[in-house]
């Protein structure tokens, strides 16, 4: 039930992320497409005074940062687009693999230079917007100064350069409202590609416990089957039960390729040699049942040879497990899973 739930909410958190991403994407490149209309001016109207020829050249000014900002927002466009087919391509493989079709997956890219890259940009863009800002700024302080020194607010290159601040100002808010959503689905991205590398490793894990239990199990395997019964009794002085374990019973949660229960741990071990070594002695003492898990939380492998569903039954198995030189330590694990 949790392992559903998670991947339910991993479900609805990547496809919430990934509308979002699309929604502002596609906003993005239709703002991009936008072209601004250039329009032929007099001189006569935008250099008629002192105070109009300052005008016109913030003006002048104001048009060239516009074409450095426009320059940094098509780089920010096209960073968008680039991260949205890596995370296209990364989930496409996590699916793929998960239908059990194999795709070569692609390296993982150095997320500290791209973000870098990416912030650079950002800061360039920001400075741009900011200088920018500025010139329309001291643009507008300049009319407003023409008009308050006398000049017909209805003449030609007052009306002239009133329409020329509406428009510059339009244009910014545009330009602003571009880079906002660039950098949200960026964002957007950056969220929805980080529960895809989450899924991705978590999968890679995932293999790699099966191949751990598919070799584990081999070995086991092996050992029953190769094993001898010994010719003399053994001792409980031949067994390596490895870490001494609670009287209490342990709960262990997530534990692979095991069910829920109650099992009875006669020894740990993290060393492969040394559990291997335990399973051997208890083939040969007779115990054919003997078995064990790996838990991944702890990189130990349990052994044992009972499992029960109700810890009553444990409890006494546990007061009756006799002399049994593989008893010696034995302790009582609850798997939850």
């Amino acid at each position: 039930a949790q392992q559903q739930a998670e991947e339910e909410a991993r479900l609805a958190a990547e496809t919430a992320a990934q509308q979002q991403a699309e929604e502002e994407a596609k906003l993005a490149t239709e703002v991009m497409a936008t072209t601004p209309i250039a329009v032929e001016t007099d001189t006569r109207i935008t250099q008629k005074d002192d105070l109009a020829k300052s005008m016109y050249t913030l003006t002048e000014a104001s048009k060239d940062s516009e074409k450095e900002q426009e320059i940094l927002l098509v780089r920010l466009n096209e960073v968008v687009i680039t991260k949205n087919k890596d995370l296209q391509d990364l989930k496409e493989e996590n699916d793929l693999s998960e239908q059990g079709i194999f795709m070569e997956p692609k390296p993982f890219k150095s997320i500290t230079a791209e973000n870098r890259a990416i912030e650079a940009l950002k800061s360039d863009l920001d400075n741009i917007i900011n200088k920018r800002q500025e010139t329309i700024k001291q643009l507008e302080n300049l009319y407003i100064q023409r008009i308050q020194k006398g000049s017909n607010k209805n003449d030609e290159t007052s009306k002239y350069y009133l329409e020329t601040i509406k428009n510059l100002k339009a244009e910014q808010e545009e330009s602003e409202r571009t880079r906002a959503n660039l950098v949200s689905t960026l964002e957007s991205i950056k969220i929805a590609t980080e529960i895809e590398r989450k899924r991705r490793i978590k999968r890679a894990l995932y293999d790699n416990e099966k191949d751990r239990y598919n070799k584990d199990m081999a070995t086991l395997e092996r050992i029953k089957r190769n094993t001898p019964l010994s010719t003399e009794p053994l001792t409980a002085e031949d067994f390596d039960s490895g870490e001494e374990q609670s009287s209490n019973v342990q709960i262990l949660k997530g534990v692979q390729n095991v069910e829920s229960g109650y099992y009875m741990i006669v020894a740990v071990h993290e060393n492969v040699n040394k559990r291997d070594a335990f399973l051997e002695k208890a083939v040969s003492a007779g115990q054919s049942n003997i078995n064990f898990f790996f838990d991944v939380n702890t990189s130990k492998y349990y052994i044992y040879y009972q499992k029960f569903d109700y810890v009553e039954d444990a409890m006494n198995a546990l007061d009756t497990k006799g002399n049994k030189p593989y008893n010696n330590k034995m302790s009582v694990v609850k798997i939850e899973n």
